[in-house]
């Protein structure tokens, strides 16, 4: 029998592959001329000293930044209680005005109610006057002052005619004025000063007889020699200016010649201390 198999026969190996030629490579550097790398680090420490500036100013800035943000910070804090401040102070204000307009309101009053009372005490004082200068015989003087000045205003027509204080009869007799014009009316105007009586409603006159019937006499009295300028009249009893008022006054009869003027210019005794007197005398015969 046969034994068994031995060992196959080994293959021959193949050749080893062919490895290309080895390139040689040098590993020296050709040196750099000492001019350029001089250069080169001259650049180089340039560069360096400028980023090193670069720092330090943005460190300045960031620096500064800080600063200009803690004081805008408390800018803000200031602006918010300046704002605070006027709107406090505006409110302050709109109170002050409306405290003022109302002041000045009442003000207006209290001027509109002064100008009022002084226009009553005005009145007042007049009627006093008035009451003072007042008799009750029919015999009342008039005083007249300012002479040239009320003259004056008589020709420029501002004030052409005056009257004067009531008068009466007796206490429950009539009521009666004077009218004077200092620089005439009607046929006398410019020429002659007129004079003329004024008969006006009284309180008693529902207890006295109509018309009104008694002689008047007129007179501008020299306060010298007593060479008094006179006239008088008795009434038409016929006109209305006698009748019962039913207005306060009835129209004025009288003197429109009552004076001429030229005997109150220049020097004479009808004007003394710028004053005349006018004397108005009531006939009582009869009442």
């Amino acid at each position: 029998s046969s034994g068994p198999p031995g060992p196959a026969a080994s293959a021959p190996l193949p050749p080893p592959p062919t490895l290309p030629p080895t390139l040689s490579v040098s590993t020296s550097f050709t040196p750099l001329p000492s001019s350029v790398g001089a250069a080169l680090e001259l650049q180089l420490h340039s560069e360096k000293t400028k980023v090193v500036e670069l720092g330090r100013r943005c460190t300045e800035l960031e620096v500064k930044s800080g600063t200009f943000e803690n004081v805008v910070c408390v800018l803000n804090r200031e602006v918010e209680r300046f704002a605070t401040t006027m709107e406090a102070s505006n409110r302050q204000h709109k109170l002050d005005q409306d405290k003022i307009e109302a002041l000045s309101n009442k003000v207006r009053q209290l001027e509109r109610t002064v100008g009022l009372k002084d226009l009553t005490v005005a009145e007042m004082e007049g009627r006093l006057r008035e009451m003072s200068a007042t008799t009750f015989d029919g015999v009342f003087i008039w005083r007249i002052s300012d002479f040239a000045k009320k003259r004056q205003d008589a020709v420029a027509g501002r004030a052409p005619a005056m009257f004067s204080p009531a008068f009466y009869t007796s206490k429950y007799g009539y009521k009666m004025c004077l009218r004077i014009y200092l620089n005439g009316d009607g046929t006398g105007r410019g020429s002659h000063l007129s004079l003329f009586f004024v008969v006006m409603r009284g309180l008693s006159d529902a207890l006295l007889k109509w018309p009104f019937n008694q002689k008047v006499t007129l007179m501008l009295l020299d306060q010298s020699s007593r060479e008094h300028i006179i006239d008088a009249f008795r009434p038409d009893v016929t006109s209305s200016s006698f009748q019962r008022p039913v207005s306060e006054m009835n129209i004025a009869s009288g003197c429109p010649l009552f004076c001429p003027l030229s005997k109150l210019d220049g020097k004479n005794s009808y004007i003394r201390d710028d004053t005349i007197f006018i004397k108005a005398i009531v006939d009582l015969t009869g009442l």
